[in-house]
């Protein structure tokens, strides 16, 4: 295991497939219906911005530090002339993005219309950016990582840059280069770089406000970290403070964890490295090939999940499991050197807050579920 450390260029290729992964190619909106974001009270900033407008004002207010992660257009905008900069860190469906959508869809998310935005430059300060749909005609300078494009079915056409596309580093070209050919855009000009500030942020325990914006509660792994819960505990204590809201978003074991009679709370948002939410839990050791070599169990009263996208990197749980209604909870399905998938096992009951939770873990992939000797069913921790 390795310790959260500040984004580095190299891991931008991670990013965005993070970023595509919670986006995919065929659920599209720019409507507040699809964005997980609710409608601001600020009119004055917003103004409508996240449902489209036809005013380029309330764009950059929408993609400014205190905007919204979803912005889009109703028709085509001519804004020649003018530079739209997207700032600012948002989290768009639980991984750090930002969406400019220039298009219109009918009630099954099919593209009826694609619409064209006219400026002299888009300046990308926000990880995670992307176009979908439509056309910006004019430049994009992107000094963040994770932009892409989006093209959804229904009318024909896909996200284009009718201009120059041009990244601030030689990285940030190399990860958009590694992308599939459906989730770049289609670029009339040139694609190169031009050297420039790039932006990147940390890993680290987050709040997220009504329209994704992100705040900090701490950047980095926490004072856990000098514990060695990030690196492989055996300590109870340790692990505890851990998976707490001023622990880490990668808590690890190097041996069996007992503490039996007690309650573990895993609480807190979290960004992994990679730009994502994420927590995760690894009762296990693994050689180069990230293949299982060890797994450990974790001995408890109950073991209580209240963080988003919380899920096990090996190991196993005796005791009972209780997810809180903004949380998520799966298995990695990680394999050992023979290949084949070592299934966590939760010796004890597994309870979810909702019906809605448990519905959306039982589709999970079988390699994603937990072996639970007792009952899987919808039960709340208090």
């Amino acid at each position: 295991m390795k310790k959260t450390k500040v984004i580095s260029l190299l891991a931008v290729s991670a990013l965005s497939v993070a970023l595509l992964a919670a986006c995919g190619n065929n659920s599209n909106s720019n409507s507040s219906s699809d964005n997980k974001t609710s409608q601001s009270s600020k009119a004055e900033v917003f103004a409508g911005a996240t449902a489209g407008t036809n005013s380029f004002a309330d764009l950059q207010k929408g993609f400014a530090k205190n905007g919204a992660w979803l912005n889009a257009t109703k028709g085509d905008m001519d804004a020649s002339g003018k530079t739209l900069t997207v700032e600012g860190l948002f989290l768009g469906d639980n991984v750090v993005a930002r969406k400019l959508a220039i298009y219109n869809q009918d009630s099954n998310r099919k593209v009826t219309e694609r619409y064209t935005l006219t400026v002299d430059k888009i300046e990308v300060k926000s990880p995670g950016f992307y176009i979908s749909n439509g056309t910006v005609k004019g430049n994009v300078d992107v000094f963040a990582a994770g932009f892409h494009g989006q093209s959804g079915q229904g009318v024909e056409g896909q996200a284009t840059i009718d201009g120059n596309l041009t990244f601030a580093s030689q990285d940030l070209l190399d990860a958009y280069n590694k992308l599939p050919e459906a989730q770049k855009v289609k670029v009339t000009g040139t694609t190169s770089v031009v050297k420039g500030d790039v932006v990147s942020f940390e890993a680290g325990a987050i709040t997220a406000g009504a329209h994704g914006n992100v705040t900090y509660t701490f950047k980095g792994n926490g004072a856990d970290t000098e514990t060695g819960a990030t690196t492989g505990t055996t300590d109870a204590s340790v692990l505890t403070k851990a998976l707490g809201k001023n622990g880490a978003w990668l808590v690890a074991a190097k041996g069996d964890v007992d503490a039996s009679g007690k309650d573990i709370t895993v609480d807190g948002i979290f960004l992994n490295e990679a730009g994502a939410v994420q927590r995760t839990i690894a009762l296990a050791t693994t050689n180069e090939a990230h293949q299982l070599t060890k797994t450990f169990t974790l001995t408890v009263d109950r073991l209580i999940v209240n963080s988003p996208a919380t899920d096990f990197e090996g190991g196993n749980v005796k005791g009972d499991v209780y997810v809180g209604k903004d949380a998520s909870l799966q298995s990695r399905g990680m394999k050992d050197a023979s290949g084949e998938v070592s299934v966590s096992t939760i010796t004890g009951n597994l309870y979810f807050a909702t019906q809605e939770q448990l519905d959306a873990y039982k589709a999970l992939p079988v390699a994603n579920q937990f072996k639970v000797t007792g009952e899987t069913a919808v039960k709340a921790a208090n």
